[in-house]
């Protein structure tokens, strides 16, 4: 069976037509949202792990990929006590418009520009002097917003970069920001709808009886590809540092074979502003139950020190475009499609091999834990 598919609308009848053989479907949509969130959840137990995809709109072609390849081939390795012990779920493609369209983010109506939906949760948008505040991300905001030139323009974001890549402001880029509608990484100005919706699918599984979450992202960007071996990393990105209680949790549940990346620069705060992992572990503090939470990535970057100046590169023409011409360049939406979901056959099935070793853990820690 081929798992990856070629719009939303068809990795969505896919992702319907595998769950419903294994478990119950659900579908949320708000008022507002033009593309509706699936759900399948399996299993009945107190303890939840959820596994999402697409809040990055483009990833979602592997997340779904992934969900469905776990749909139609591994459900059946859960042991009866497991799924009594646990309650599964998939979350399909929370950000439908991205995909569709093969954009990271949503677009913004109300400010024009683009809204990267994963720095647009758990953030308090009725009071905007408080928003929170990124300085370092204006030092790179004139370079990243500069007119497209494919060789002036990279030039100078190389020399930024090599300029800033110790003093944090190199980094600070892709942490978030909320006040340069087309600025890279924007959170918005208001919770978005694909927002209230995701809010509301996890409210439902968390309930009132959950005895623990345990949550991972499916997403594509960071790491490594190396096309002439079809070889790709897939490490998993935990927003605490070593010795984080998170940390050790994913350390303790997963194999070496999947790669456990920490955060050491998060002691005091997440990294990363306004983004799911972080919300969904103050949302549920006061339950008093565990929570876990992680993004499992897999590598697109062919050019280890280049990729992340080409992205940031394709990123700001992109924005530069929408914000002087109102629609985005071809070959810069080409560009941009490349660096997060490579149309490369053996990316895509490398991809694939890495998602299938994650579930295997999963499946495994599962079967273990409920004997």
């Amino acid at each position: 069976m081929n798992f990856y598919s070629e719009n939303w609308f068809d990795a969505t009848r896919k992702f319907v037509r595998n769950a419903g053989v294994v478990g119950k479907v659900s579908f949320y949509k708000t008022p507002d949202m033009q593309y509706e969130i699936a759900c399948v959840t399996i299993g009945s137990g107190d303890k939840k792990i959820v596994i999402n995809s697409g809040v990055h709109g483009i990833e979602g072609y592997f997340g779904s990929a992934a969900q469905n390849m776990f749909l139609a081939n591994m459900v059946s390795k859960l042991s009866k006590s497991a799924l009594e012990k646990y309650s599964l779920v998939l979350v399909h493609v929370i950000n439908g418009w991205g995909m569709q369209n093969r954009m990271r983010e949503v677009f913004d109506k109300k400010n024009g520009g683009l809204i990267d939906l994963n720095r647009n949760f758990g953030i308090d948008f009725s009071k905007p002097e408080k928003l929170p505040e990124n300085p370092k991300y204006a030092i790179a905001h004139p370079v990243l917003l500069s007119k497209p030139d494919k060789f002036k323009k990279k030039s100078a974001i190389q020399k930024f970069r090599q300029r800033h890549l110790k003093d944090g402001v190199w980094a600070a880029i892709s942490n978030g920001q909320y006040y340069e509608p087309y600025g890279l990484f924007y959170g918005g100005s208001e919770s978005l709808p694909e927002n209230k919706a995701t809010m509301q699918i996890y409210d439902d599984i968390v309930g009132k009886d959950a005895k623990s979450l345990t949550s991972v992202g499916l997403h594509t960007g960071l790491g490594h590809f190396c096309r002439r071996r079809a070889e790709v990393t897939g490490s998993l990105l935990v927003s605490h540092p070593e010795d984080h209680k998170n940390t050790l949790f994913f350390k303790n549940t997963l194999t070496p074979n999947v790669p456990i990346v920490a955060d050491n620069n998060a002691v005091n705060a997440p990294t990363l502003l306004g983004d799911l992992v972080d919300c969904l572990e103050n949302r549920y503090k006061h339950m008093g139950i565990p929570v876990y939470t992680a993004d499992f990535e897999i590598g697109t970057g062919e050019f280890p020190v280049l990729s992340p100046i080409y992205k940031r590169m394709d990123m700001g023409d992109a924005r530069y475009d929408l914000l002087h011409y109102g629609k985005i360049n071809h070959e810069t939406w080409s560009n941009l499609t490349e660096s997060w979901y490579p149309s490369d056959e053996g990316w895509k099935k490398a991809a694939l091999n890495k998602a299938e070793i994650l579930f295997n853990d999963i499946i495994n820690y599962m079967n273990n834990t409920s004997r």
